[in-house]
């Protein structure tokens, strides 16, 4: 028989704890994965716990979208600092066109 509070109370679900524990991360992180509905609670005969292969698939999925917004989010900033230096060359060669042409500064 198993013991009360183990993942082996109800075959393939666990606790939020045992699901911290799982994923490293403190017991107020999984509380806030299950608001934000990346984390699913279901009914089981021991009470409300999380599918273990369930919560997993979703927390790789969320990581993965967290990464490759990151990833967007860099790609953008490396373009607007792109154009940034470009607008700035222009202005410069701007500034060496007048100077060259002898236009007062």
């Amino acid at each position: 028989m198993a013991r009360k509070g183990t993942i082996e109370e109800t075959p393939g679900y666990c606790k939020a704890e045992d699901l911290a524990n799982l994923f490293a991360l403190p017991a107020q992180g999984i509380s806030q994965l299950t608001k934000d509905g990346v984390l699913k609670k279901r009914d089981t005969p021991a009470g409300k716990r999380y599918n273990v292969v369930e919560s997993v698939r979703a927390y790789t999925q969320y990581l993965r979208d967290k990464a490759a917004g990151r990833k967007d989010a860099l790609e953008r900033e490396a373009l607007e600092a792109d154009v940034r230096l470009k607008k700035a060359k222009a202005a410069i060669a701007e500034q060496e066109a007048k100077e060259f042409q002898g236009w007062p500064v």
